[in-house]
Parts: structure tokens; C-alpha cells; sequence
């Protein structure tokens, strides 16, 4: 699972670099349209698709309107110029819902039957279809993206959590060519960008080029703690790390120079003298002439984004640890259980049944996300296999293991129950097998008293053999668990008492 993990992961990353580049190129050229293309192009060879669509939100008409297509006939592109939310297609069922659609064979789709939009779809041979909302930081819905296919459909998960990063860049791309058009075109217009400015949810920053502040929004207020009267005409040093300070330097002299810095990772200092991880973009300011006099940052917490990672690799360790540990162990029982097999058979069956429990205790822990199992739940699993309506009895009040303890005891349960089904008591049909547990004290600890009693078994002989279920039996608890064991073999089968301090997962 770990390699399809990475390769979904190389996936969205190969994304993500592809639509800096083409924001980067295309930025330059100030050319919007041409990135609509671009990333409509990229969505289609992201989905696998045969055709897609790139919509733009009209909000004062409510509607969407076509801005790019791939594929599309003249028939359709004439039909589809402009979409509402009655219209029976994906682009306008998300719009209603303000969500992601996705339909994996339109005959088959409740919202499009017997409508126009439905008849169009058949004729340009459309069978599948899905949308996403582009959505801004702020929440505000900027248009579409769609794919469609000539074949039903379903697109796979690492396919839309990859479009979602497209999607994701694709509006912050849209928003901040937007605002960076607006500073080009003059005085006249500067009321209306310091609103998108001030209603940003990221911080954004000027400076002059001798490295002052010029302006500062509320979003910068509430990222670093100072407020615009603090702020404007202090050098932005104040917000750069001493160990940091030269970073400032390299960034004033590429801007100087007309260089854009897209999404620099780096750390910077809160008024409280705190740190916060922040992606930076830069971007060179003109005035009036051409020539380049401060710099624009657009300051974004990521935060959250590393502590995700961080979390990311401590699991990747945790993971390496437990497949280390698990792969011990059957390498342990597989030695043991060889030794103690008189054929290849016996080995292979021995040795399937010690593994299929282990997994077993594996699955309950992985369903409670390894935070413990009740032993209830971890006896009742381990004696599936043997159980019928009168052969076994269990009772005791539910107790939470950690994994540590319901490993050690899967496999001493494992040991009793099929040494029970092959020699005693479960062999027999009068046969039972009766379990109980309790939890009790002893001093500050808290102790899980366990015991497996069989009755009507068949006679057992005077002298048992000792086995490598046996010793398991009498030694795994007090090796794995510092607890103690009392093991019986009674005229009618095995009683066992095991005591063993619990953490109460």
C-alpha cells in the first residue's frame, strides 16, 4: 500500500509544479485567457478525460459562462455558452449543490433525464461527466472546471484529490492575476484593489526598496500581531529571524531586478516573538512608468501544512516500526513452529493459523486506530472459528487493552483454543470451554485476571509433551507483559489463570 501511497503523492506533486510554471510563464505575459487554457489542458490529461470545459461564475446573472473548451463541437460550445442551476449537466447540478459532481454514465443520472441538456450530451457521444467548483480562499465561487468522457466514468480518489490541487492553484492563480492586474493599471483604480486587499484572508505586504513597509492589511494584522499604525514605516526586519536577516537581501535584489519568487518557504517572527512557517510570493511593483519601485508579498501561514507533514513522517516511522516488529515475530513463529512439526503439512498448517490470528489482532487494533480492543471483542474473534451456540461461555466486564497486551494475548488465546479443538475439550461434542476475566488492583497497578477452564474434554494423558504452544502458553505472558501464568492440564482439558498488569488503553 505504501508504494501507491507515494505514487499518488508523486502525482500531485508533478502537478503542482507544472501549474507553477505554466502561472509563472503566463503571469509574465499577462495573458489570462491563455491560462484558462493551460490549466483546462491540464485538468483533461489529469482525468484521463476526452473532453473538458472551464466556466467562469457570473454572480449578478447567476450563472456560468463558457470561458475555454477541449474537444467540444460547435454544437455543443453554442448550447452549453451559458449554464444555470436547473440545467441538467454537472457544471450546473454542482453549481446548485456548490459542490463537486460527478456522474459515471448520464443515462443513468436522475437530474439530467429528460432534459435538452441530456439529448445534446448523446449527440456529441458524452457518457460521463464531472465538475469542480473553483472556490477562492474567502470562499467566493470564482467558476467551473469539467471533464467528460465517452465512456461511463468514475474517477478514481488520487484523481480528484490531484484535480483538487490543480483546482486550488487554479483559483489563487485567477484571484492574484486579478489583483496583480488591477496595481498595473494606475492610479484610478487603487480604491478597489486596497478592498480585495484588506478582504484577502492571506497577508499582504508592501515595501519600498530600501526594505520599508508601505501598507499592511488586516490579514497581516492578524498573522504577525502588529497593527498597520505599527507596522507601515518599520522596516520588515521586524518580521525576519536574526538567523534569517539575509534572506532579505536576495529577495530586494531579485525583485529589483523583475524577478517574481513564487511560493518561498521559509519561517518568520509574530510581535510576540513567536515563529510562524509561511510561504511567501513576491512580486516586483511598478509605478506609472515602468519602473520598479517596492515589492508586493503575499504571505500565507502554512502552518498547519507543516505540522500535517511532521505527522506525516512521525506515521512513516511508526509504520517502519510496527512492519519491523510484526515481520520479528512471524519470523520467530516460523522458527518455533518448525521445530515443533513433524511434517511439511502440519508446519504449513501451524504456522497459517499463528500467522491468521496475528492479523486478526492486527485488524481490531487497525479499526480502533491502534487506541486499543476490548477483550470481549478480541476473545469473541479468536473463538469464531470454534464457537457454536452451547460448546463456549464467556463473561466479564469489558476491559480496553493496549496493543501490546492484545498481541501477547491473541496468541496465548490462539494456542489454548486450537490445542482445545485438536486435544480437549473442544474436541469432544459434550465439550465446553468456559472464559472470564475481571480487573482488580494490586498496590497502584491495575491487574486483568484471566481464565480458560474446558469440562467434558476427553481424558488427558498422565504426561504431556511439551510443545511450543505449551511454552508460549507459559512464558509469553510474563516475557511480554511482566504478568504470571497458572497452566493446568485437568482430566477433562487445559486450565489456565493468567495475571497481567494493564495500562487501560
Amino acid at each position: 500500500m505504501v508504494p501507491r501511497m507515494l505514487d499518488e503523492s508523486h502525482i500531485e506533486f508533478d502537478a503542482s509544479l507544472r501549474l507553477q510554471e505554466i502561472s509563472t510563464l503566463l503571469i509574465q505575459e499577462g495573458n489570462l485567457e491563455s491560462l484558462y487554457e493551460r490549466v483546462l489542458d491540464a485538468a483533461v490529461c489529469l482525468m484521463a478525460a476526452d473532453v473538458g470545459s472551464m466556466q467562469k461564475y457570473d454572480a449578478q446573472q447567476d450563472e456560468l459562462q463558457l470561458l475555454a473548451t477541449r474537444g467540444f463541437p460547435p454544437e455543443a460550445i453554442e448550447f452549453w455558452q451559458q449554464v444555470n442551476r436547473q440545467s441538467g449537466t454537472s457544471c450546473g447540478r454542482a453549481l446548485s449543490l456548490g459542490r463537486r459532481v460527478v456522474v459515471p454514465e448520464i443515462e443513468t443520472a436522475e437530474f439530467m433525464a429528460g432534459s435538452a441538456d441530456l439529448d445534446i450530451a448523446r449527440r456529441v457521444g458524452l457518457r460521463a461527466m464531472h465538475s469542480t467548483p473553483l472556490i477562492s480562499r474567502s470562499g467566493r465561487l470564482l467558476g467551473m472546471i469539467s471533464t467528460h468522457w465517452q465512456q461511463p466514468h468514475s474517477p478514481a480518489e488520487h484523481e480528484l484529490r490531484t484535480l483538487d490541487v490543480l483546482a486550488r492553484q487554479a483559483a489563487d492563480l485567477i484571484e492574484r492575476v486579478e489583483v496583480e492586474t488591477a496595481l498595473r493599471e494606475g492610479e484610478h483604480r487603487l480604491q478597489r484593489l486596497a478592498s480585495i486587499v484588506e478582504s484577502s484572508h492571506d497577508a499582504i505586504v508592501s515595501k519600498d526598496l530600501r526594505g520599508t513597509i508601505t501598507t499592511w492589511n488586516k490579514a497581516a494584522e492578524l498573522l504577525f500581531g502588529y497593527t498597520a499604525r505599527e507596522a507601515i514605516g518599520q522596516p520588515i526586519t521586524i518580521l525576519i529571524p536574526l538567523e534569517r536577516q539575509g534572506e532579505e537581501f536576495s529577495i530586494l535584489d531579485r525583485t529589483s531586478r523583475g524577478e517574481r519568487i513564487e511560493n518561498y518557504e521559509t519561517v518568520r517572527r509574530r510581535k510576540d516573538g513567536s515563529s510562524v512557517d509561511v510561504s511567501l510570493t513576491i512580486s516586483p511593483v511598478r509605478n506609472a512608468e515602468g519602473k520598479i519601485v517596492g515589492a508586493s508579498k503575499i504571505v500565507r501561514d502554512i502552518t498547519t501544512r507543516k505540522l500535517a507533514e511532521a505527522r506525516e513522517a512521525m506515521l512513516i516511522a511508526e509504520l517502519d516500526h510496527r512492519v519491523k516488529n510484526i515481520l520479528a515475530q512471524v519470523a520467530v513463529v516460523a522458527k518455533a513452529t518448525r521445530q515443533g512439526s513433524s511434517s511439511v503439512d502440519e508446519f504449513l498448517r501451524s504456522l497459517d493459523g499463528r500467522i491468521q490470528s496475528m492479523a486478526a489482532a492486527h485488524t481490531l487494533l487497525s479499526q480502533s486506530g491502534w487506541h486499543g480492543v476490548g477483550v470481549d471483542a478480541l476473545v469473541r474473534d479468536q473463538l469464531a472459528p470454534y464457537a457454536t451456540d452451547t460448546n463456549i461461555t464467556i463473561s466479564g466486564t469489558d476491559v480496553t487493552l493496549a496493543a501490546t497486551e492484545v498481541q501477547a494475548l491473541t496468541r496465548v488465546l490462539h494456542e489454548l483454543a486450537t490445542n482445545a479443538a485438536k486435544y480437549g475439550a473442544l474436541s469432544s461434542p459434550n465439550g465446553k470451554v468456559s472464559v472470564s476475566w475481571k480487573r482488580g488492583t494490586n498496590g497502584k497497578a491495575t491487574n486483568l485476571t484471566f481464565q480458560w477452564n474446558e469440562l467434558g474434554g476427553p481424558p488427558v494423558p498422565s504426561k504431556i509433551q511439551a510443545s511450543y504452544g505449551t511454552n508460549l502458553i507459559r512464558n509469553l505472558i510474563a516475557h511480554e507483559l511482566g504478568g504470571k501464568t497458572d497452566l493446568v492440564f485437568g482430566t477433562n482439558g487445559v486450565n489456565c489463570k493468567l495475571e497481567f498488569p494493564i495500562s487501560e488503553a
